[in-house]
Order: structure tokens, then sequence, then C-alpha cells
């Protein structure tokens, strides 16, 4: 079955395709009951209502395929020399490859993860999107993608709340090696996104939107200062900080 779809790099706009072609490997974990259809439409990424349908599709072609054979339980015969213990003793060869194969990439994984380290805010491009954030944060890296202005915003103040959050972003990834923080010009990423959203962080792990910062006061309003967007990210579990509290009280940006 070969049919492709998309998920989203933001809250409206497309940005990579998956495709629904099961593997060889894949149908081998399918017949031995270790995954599901869905779990392997998901894991290609698929949304779950999109494994859903696709499973619900995929079923009905193989009892469209069943009919047409005409194939009934009566008809099926176990071929002569099959045994119980032969049957198991290739299962067990299939599992044993399976465990060695599951081991070296989380080994994989973990050695990529320990060794790298950013320190900066990389500049992208929208054509970047999908390696450098989707993709990127497919091994469960947290990718922060700030949304930065490219002309005057509301008001002169908030102008300059907005370029503040960008020098926090440069601090706090001067801290957080292990993040990756990611820039990018907001009518860049996404077509007519309102000034007034400004600024804006996107968070992804897993190749998928996790969290939002929209508008000064998810930033901590107009006292905003590094720590307190550091505490801010902190109790979300994206950033490993030592601060249990917010450094200082919300305020309103209403007056800006």
């Amino acid at each position: 079955m070969d049919r492709r779809g998309v998920t989203n790099y933001s809250v409206d706009k497309p940005s990579y395709g998956y495709s629904t072609e099961t593997t060889e490997f894949d149908d081998a974990l399918l017949s031995r009951g270790i995954i599901t259809f869905e779990q392997a439409m998901i894991a290609k990424g698929a949304t779950p209502r999109e494994a859903l349908r696709l499973n619900q599709l995929h079923e009905h072609e193989l009892r469209s395929k069943s009919e047409s054979h005409d194939v009934s339980p009566t008809h099926v015969k176990k071929e002569v020399g099959d045994s119980d213990e032969s049957i198991q003793d290739e299962d067990d060869e299939f599992m044993n490859k399976y465990r060695e194969k599951r081991l070296k990439e989380l080994k994989s994984r973990q050695a990529t993860q320990n060794r790298t380290k950013f320190g900066q805010v990389l500049q992208i491009a929208r054509s970047d999107w999908n390696r450098e954030v989707n993709n990127s944060s497919m091994d469960g890296l947290w990718v922060l993608v700030n949304l930065t202005r490219s002309s005057s915003c509301v008001s002169q103040r908030h102008d300059e709340l907005c370029d503040k959050v960008q020098h926090i972003m440069i601090e706090l990834a001067d801290r957080f090696e292990r993040v990756k923080f990611v820039s990018i010009p907001s009518n860049s990423a996404i077509e007519d996104w309102p000034m007034q959203n400004l600024p804006t962080l996107f968070c992804y792990r897993y190749g998928k939107l996790q969290h939002q910062f929209i508008g000064i006061d998810a930033f901590g309003g107009i006292g905003l200062t590094c720590d307190r967007v550091e505490w801010r990210l902190g109790r979300l579990g994206i950033l490993e900080t030592d601060l249990r509290e917010d450094p200082e009280a919300s305020r309103s940006i209403s007056n800006l």
C-alpha cells in the first residue's frame, strides 16, 4: 500500500510528508504482533486519527483480497514437515535480531545526544524547517523555534520586547548547549502571522509541536528576563533549570 500524507510544522501550515508503505521489517513485526498497523503508521508520521483511518482502509483491503481468493478455514492446510518447534525457533531468531537492532539504535541515539552541543541560535529559512526542526527533533531533542520580527510591529515598546526575547534566546542557547535554538523571521515561517502574536516560540520534540509561547505575556510580561523565560521552559521539562519559582511576578502588557 503506497499512499502519502502530511503533518504540520506549525498550527496551520503543512511541512513534510510521510509514506504509508510498509517495509519488509515492518511486515515482519506486524505478522508477529509486535506492533500494530496503526503504530507503524504513527511511527512514519501519521497523526493518530489518520493512522486509524489508514488501518481501517488496510483491513478493508485485506478482506477484499481474502474474498477474491475465496479462502476459507477448511481449505487451509498445514504443510507436511512443519512443526511447532521449528516455528518457535524461527520466532526466537527473529526476536533476537530485533532486540539487537533496537539496542544498536538506542546506543546510537544516546551517543548522538551525548556528543551534540549547540550553544548558539541557528538562523534558518523556511526551506530548512523540515531538516532543522522536524527531523532534528525526531529522536527526542528539544528544538525551540523563535519567530522574529522583520519590521516594526505594534509599537516601539513592543518592538523592543520582541528584540529582547531574541537576545534572551541567544543567552539561553549559551546556557543550555544540549537544546537546539533556531530563529526565523515570522513572515518567512508563516505567511500573514499576526504581528501582535510576536514574540512567538514553538517548542518541538519527536517531530511535532509540543508547546508554544505566543505574545509577551506568555514569556513573562513586560518585566521579562532571561531567568523568567528559563523558569517557564523548565516548568515544561524543556530545560533542566535550578529555578524553583518565577523570579518576578508577571505584569500585564495591556498598555503596549
